[in-house]
């Protein structure tokens, strides 16, 4: 059972990844005001409106989301969840003031889940 499952593996990584990236993509895109908040300050001072910055972040991860279910330029969609992980923490950590907790400590673990999605498009 096991064995017929380790060569299903980059379909799963795939899977899981996108499902984090679709939930908190129709989230950020339904409900704005929840993620606002995550905006370091730096870009409010800019004049821009946060809600639609959370808007178009929700959309890029419901675009990634897709791409990962069918494979689409999987080795260039991995690399853009890779960045899009690293800019979610280092966001996190700005606002957090350098400090992790629950939340960036999971979002760590997603990166990791989006480098072995990268490394294994590359394989293949």
């Amino acid at each position: 059972m096991v064995k017929s499952l380790v060569s299903h593996n980059g379909f799963i990584m795939r899977v899981f990844l996108a499902f984090v990236f679709i939930w908190f993509g129709i989230s950020e895109i339904n409900n704005p005001d929840n993620f606002s908040g995550y905006i370091p300050s730096s870009f409010s001072n800019l004049g821009l409106d946060e809600n639609l910055l959370v808007q178009i972040h929700g959309g890029v991860l419901v675009l990634l989301s897709f791409c990962l279910i069918f494979k689409f330029y999987l080795s260039v969609t991995g690399l853009l969840a890779i960045l899009i992980m690293i800019q979610i923490i280092f966001g996190l950590m700005l606002v957090n003031n350098f400090q992790i907790d629950d939340i960036i400590a999971r979002d760590i673990g997603i990166l990791g889940l989006a480098i072995g999605v990268w490394l294994n498009a590359l394989r293949n």
